[in-house]
């Protein structure tokens, strides 16, 4: 009886796959339960109606492998038990306090969808994304699929992303950074999506001339125009804005800056002048791993909108708008509406891949 090491019983096995054989026959394997010494997997082999070539129906069988060390290979084992009515032969998945038979009843009801149905392509169920292969599912694919297969991804993280903007509008600046930077930054290229998919390159926590900043993009390749951004908290103040009347019976408005933006305004600035004044053999920018360009733009992200105070809003809008073209405010109720504007456009996009 062959021996399988643990990756070839992982080939073996394979995934959450049915895969398409000659003359309309399938196969497919799901592991059902795994620990270092009993891995058992159910096997169903599809077969078509011969006048049609849809699936008639699938035969299932069993697999249980064993080994007594976690070095020896794996064994193909089959149980089987005597009762009192004679010699009895039957297949024991008890293991792992009902796991198997669970997970068997998932995989019996992902082969009840394939009845009646032509397997023309190799045909992926996914259950648990940890149960796929991702390797083998985009071999098979498709360059259309894999492209509307990607696009369903980062349709689905900006939502992610969205979702835990507006969750966390009450956090403060350091709760956003560390979620940018989590695990060693492992996801932080992916995560700065949330300023927008025409920021390229982001850099975090770099540093010129002893002054650090927050974010720093680019807005061209060719030209190397970078724009800097510097965050502070979702609950931070942006102004207050104070009415008052006069004794001739006029009225004036002030802005009252909140000390966090007044704090912002001078910092951010000064980032771009020692950026833009720094030479180009510099070893900040070296390290950074960064050519000389100009700031075009740079960005303030702090508080959210108040959405109900109309007169607040209008006030807002309008200091957003006339602010700068350089300097701008953006408040994370922007960020979040940037990204609705971005998850429609990709999803349109794909409704479109997929009629066409």
């Amino acid at each position: 009886m062959k021996n399988y090491s643990d990756e070839e019983l992982s080939r073996e096995l394979n995934s959450w796959e049915i895969e398409k054989k000659s003359g309309g026959f399938g196969s497919s394997y799901k592991t059902l339960y795994r620990t270092d010494y009993t891995t058992i997997a159910a096997k169903a082999f599809h077969i078509p109606n011969q006048q049609t070539g849809e699936v008639h129906h699938f035969d299932l069988s069993i697999r249980i492998f064993q080994r007594k060390r976690k070095s020896d290979n794996w064994t193909e084992k089959f149980n089987h038990s005597e009762n009192e009515y004679g010699t009895h032969k039957q297949l024991d998945i008890k293991s792992g306090n009902g796991k198997a038979v669970a997970e068997l009843a998932k995989f019996l009801n992902a082969q009840f969808t394939q009845v009646g149905k032509t397997l023309e392509q190799d045909t992926f169920i996914v259950d648990k994304p940890e149960n796929v292969n991702f390797s083998l599912l985009l071999k098979n694919m498709s360059t259309i699929q894999k492209e509307e297969f990607g696009q369903g991804i980062r349709i689905e993280t900006l939502k992610e992303y969205k979702e835990f903007l507006e969750r966390n509008l009450d956090k403060n600046e350091t709760f956003i950074q560390n979620w940018l930077d989590a695990e060693g930054g492992k996801y932080r290229k992916q995560r700065c999506l949330i300023f927008g998919i025409e920021f390229i390159d982001h850099k975090r926590e770099g540093e010129l001339s002893r002054k650090r900043f927050d974010i720093l993009t680019r807005s061209s390749i060719i030209k190397n125009e970078y724009v800097i951004i510097e965050l502070k908290s979702p609950c931070d103040d942006i102004f207050k804005i104070v009415e008052t009347t006069s004794v001739h019976g006029g009225s004036s408005v002030e802005y009252h800056l909140s000390p966090e933006i007044s704090r912002a305004i001078p910092q951010i600035l000064r980032y771009k002048s020692i950026f833009e004044n720094t030479s180009d053999d510099d070893d900040d920018l070296r390290r950074i791993g960064i050519k000389k360009g100009s700031v075009k733009k740079c960005i303030i992200l702090l508080g959210k909108r108040n959405h109900a105070d109309p007169i607040w809003e209008d006030h807002f809008q309008s200091l957003k708008n006339n602010f700068s073209n350089i300097l701008e405010i953006w408040t994370y109720s922007d960020l979040i509406d940037k990204l609705e504007i971005t998850i429609k456009n990709l999803e349109e996009n794909l409704n479109y891949l997929e009629l066409t």
